[in-house]
């Protein structure tokens, strides 16, 4: 399967100091049998959880030089094998310094960015922003920079101002020529799951309308609410953006997998992360859906998008 959004580069750039632990967990997880490509995320809170999560100092916040380290730490020590095809994701650009700097993120291999995790930044607001706070002016040049630079913008984690915001600024610019290209890496739908991190019906057909694609995520509490029976809901979100879509096109999965970080969280998810991709394929095939449509959602949606 194609994971659209796991936070590996984090749990390098934690672990950074321990190689051997990096390279068992990758060889787990990361395999033709498993997840054979991915978004591997790098990703950014405020301040305080930056500390307290992850025990990342402010003073250790830069982003390029922790890409960096992270990135020579990959290519330098065999982490990932050449058989699963990635790229590298920023989630949260609260620490870009300035909006040129997308150039030197993008030479260190990044396709795919939020502009904002759930806290409000200077570039607009996430879910958890107490201001109705949308796309600033200084987040509608990044907008307008992602989309030049050919960097995918993933809305996952947007509130609905800022989401909209930056759907119509990429309207905009595909007016003028250029092709955006925008998705929601791992969120559900509120239909099924009302929670603030999962997408309206409305925000749904907006990413068809601009030809991107949504991963169903199997981290629980995005699944459904206060229910064991976390596979049949899992399976109801699919179920519900196909009949909104028409089909199964603009569907991919995700598992935002953090059981790196906290082992509180290693039952978060709906899956282990060592054989999530053998699990989900059976699910599909289990519940009437035919092995080429598994397959177009485990994987040859998100190939054919990126690009790969």
């Amino acid at each position: 399967m194609f994971d659209l959004h796991c936070d590996l580069l984090t749990y390098i750039y934690i672990n950074r100091n321990n190689k051997e632990k990096i390279q068992e967990i990758c060889n787990s997880i990361y395999n033709e049998k498993n997840i054979n490509g991915a978004i591997f995320n790098l990703f950014f809170m405020s301040k305080k959880e930056m500390q307290e999560e992850l025990d990342i100092e402010e003073k250790e916040i830069n982003v390029i030089e922790m890409l960096n380290l992270v990135n020579y730490i990959i290519k330098n020590n065999n982490i990932i094998s050449n058989k699963v095809k990635y790229i590298y994701g920023i989630e949260g650009l609260d620490y870009l310094k300035n909006i040129s700097d997308i150039d030197l993120l993008y030479n260190l291999g990044v396709r795919s960015v939020n502009i904002v995790w759930n806290n409000e930044n200077k570039f607009g607001g996430g879910t958890r922003s107490e201001n109705n706070v949308g796309l600033t002016n200084l987040g509608e040049e990044l907008v307008e920079k992602l989309v030049k630079k050919d960097i995918l913008i993933d809305l996952s984690h947007a509130n609905e101002k800022t989401f909209f915001d930056i759907i119509n600024k990429a309207k905009e610019l595909k007016k003028l020529g250029y092709n955006p290209k925008i998705f929601a890496s791992h969120s559900n739908s509120k239909s099924i799951c009302n929670v603030k991190r999962n997408l309206t019906d409305k925000q749904i057909l907006s990413i068809k309308e601009m030809n991107g694609i949504i991963g169903i995520v199997e981290y629980k509490d995005f699944i459904c609410n206060n229910i064991n029976n976390y596979e049949q809901y899992f399976l109801k979100h699919i179920y519900h953006i196909k009949n909104l879509l028409g089909s199964i096109e603009n569907i991919a999965v995700s598992t935002d997998d953090e059981i790196y970080y906290n082992k509180k969280l290693e039952n978060a998810n709906l899956y282990s992360s060592s054989n999530v991709g053998i699990k989900l394929r059976e699910l599909l095939l289990n519940n009437n859906f035919t092995i080429e449509d598994t397959n177009k959602i485990l994987k040859e949606n998100a190939i054919n998008f990126f690009k790969l």
